[in-house]
């Protein structure tokens, strides 16, 4: 095992990262019948307590230890990066196989960071823990955990509906991330399944922001940095085409993955086309890009090829970035816009890291949990992804043609409801005849534009998010009659 020189050992406590020595004086001696009899003591207390806890908690995982760094889960092994980064093997159903996932516990606290690869991602370690060190950015008075699964190339961290490359190799990297790996965590970690934030960089900026945009009951925040936001499309579709052939030769990827380019999966897998689920949901948005012009420290690193290629792919990624940032604020989302310079290198990547930290952990701190959300069925009881949309249309179109009642008629007197009906009726026809041609009454003009009473609010977004409270009035008779003119909304605006 690798040297560990942060790690834990049994004469030191801890103190945040930090290990300091006991300096507590030695005990006085006891005869070992006086030991003997203290340490039964304790260990029956031990067992009396973890039985009255094992009998309130009722086996939730929500009760598994968080934080500890220091403690060794079962199954993981520490990484050579140190700082108490952990390689533990996560079984995944989906895809018949372990999949390696490198985790820093927390201190104490449930929420945790996903961090993506990028389209090189190696099989034995995240490039988070060999070229940028996460674990030091996100240190351990950010109290978070972070989560850094290893593999993935070419893969876009999505489900494919067939197998990729020559060996038809099974992905399902969206289930693995939002079914599979969130139920370890929570067992293992304590990390809570609706307080996290997911970061993504180059390949993985696109996907990392359409999983916050599918899963907002999982992520509060993302934070995408290089990426490439617009894919349905002819030359997003032959960039992705372009990219997984040249790196793992996913020669049938183009079709494999999200079906033939052009159909409703390659759109449902847009970040940019379904932007606007971030505002429904509430979510923050952290989005940069380098300006493509290499700083020194990076044309030192790279041969001279790879210069090109750093500049060409980041040049790109701005242009596609600054597209996302026009399109989100359009759709009302929170974006935070983060300057930065520098090409298509980790260097760029692990300086935009730093810089959307205290982003991230705000976010994390303040934003409330989507944990509620509405789910429209057809008459069979199948789930309808247009079911929203369609329900609030058929509102607004019930509110535009069913007349309203005359609350002057609901507060009249019963004993006089016959003379007012009689009298109601010479005076329409007179009122008739001295209009003019082509001229509607007031009463006719407040009844059309008034909304009905007995519409009811429902969901107006496709992630159907809870609206608030009802807009339906009280079903008693009011007693002092509400004027003509007045209004009741229609619908509560969503946050």
């Amino acid at each position: 095992m690798p040297s560990q020189p942060e790690q834990p050992d049994s004469s030191m406590i801890a103190d945040g990262w930090r290990m300091a020595p006991d300096a507590t004086a030695p005990a006085p001696r006891r005869s070992i019948r006086r030991r003997v009899a203290g340490l039964s003591a304790v260990v029956v207390l031990s067992l009396g307590l973890f039985g009255v806890g094992s009998l309130f908690s009722g086996g939730n995982t929500a009760s598994a230890m968080a934080g500890h760094p220091e403690v060794l889960r079962e199954g993981c092994t520490w990484d050579s990066s140190g700082n108490y980064v952990q390689n533990c093997k996560v079984w995944s159903e989906s895809q018949n196989k372990f999949v390696t996932v490198q985790i820093r516990a927390s201190n104490g606290s449930d929420q945790g960071i996903y961090l993506l690869d990028g389209m090189r991602a190696q099989e034995d370690r995240s490039a988070w823990t060999n070229d940028v060190q996460a674990a030091q950015v996100y240190d351990g008075n950010t109290d978070t955990t972070l989560v850094m699964p290893v593999g993935g190339a070419s893969s876009f961290y999505t489900d494919w509906e067939g197998g990729a490359g020559a060996e038809n190799t099974t992905i399902a990297q969206e289930t693995f991330l939002t079914e599979e790996l969130p139920d370890y965590l929570a067992e293992n970690f304590g990390v809570s399944k609706n307080n996290n934030a997911i970061v993504g960089l180059s390949m993985s900026g696109g996907p990392a922001v359409t999983l916050a945009e599918r899963h907002p009951d999982q992520f509060k925040v993302v934070q995408a940095m290089s990426g490439y936001y617009q894919t349905d499309n002819p030359i997003g579709a032959l960039g992705v085409f372009a990219s997984q052939t040249i790196v793992s030769n996913y020669t049938n990827g183009i079709v494999n993955m999200w079906g033939a380019p052009g159909s409703q999966r390659w759109t449902d897998n847009d970040p940019s086309k379904n932007v606007n689920k971030l505002n429904e949901n509430g979510q923050v948005l952290i989005i940069s890009s380098g300006n493509g012009f290499l700083t020194s420290s990076e044309m030192a690193k790279l041969s001279q090829q790879d210069q090109i290629s750093a500049m060409a792919l980041e040049m790109l990624s701005a242009v596609s970035t600054v597209l996302m940032q026009l399109q989100a604020a359009q759709s009302g989302a929170s974006v935070i816009s983060l300057p930065n310079y520098g090409g298509h290198t980790w260097e760029n990547w692990g300086r935009g890291l730093a810089d959307g930290k205290d982003h991230v952990l705000e976010a994390l701190r303040n934003n409330p949990p989507v944990t509620e959300k509405v789910q429209v069925v057809d008459a069979s009881g199948t789930p309808d992804p247009e079911g929203s949309t369609k329900a609030t249309r058929a509102a607004l179109l019930a509110a535009e043609s069913t007349p309203v009642l005359d609350t002057v008629d609901l507060s009249a007197d019963p004993s006089t409801s016959a003379q007012s009906a009689a009298s109601s009726t010479s005076t329409d026809s007179t009122s008739a005849s001295a209009t003019e041609p082509g001229v509607s009454s007031t009463s006719s003009a407040a009844d059309d534009t008034q909304p009905s009473a007995s519409s009811s609010e429902s969901p107006t977004s496709e992630s159907g998010a809870d609206t608030g409270e009802s807009t339906v009035p009280p079903s008693t008779t009011p007693s002092v009659p509400i004027p003509a003119q007045s209004s009741i909304p229609t619908t509560t605006p969503v946050r």
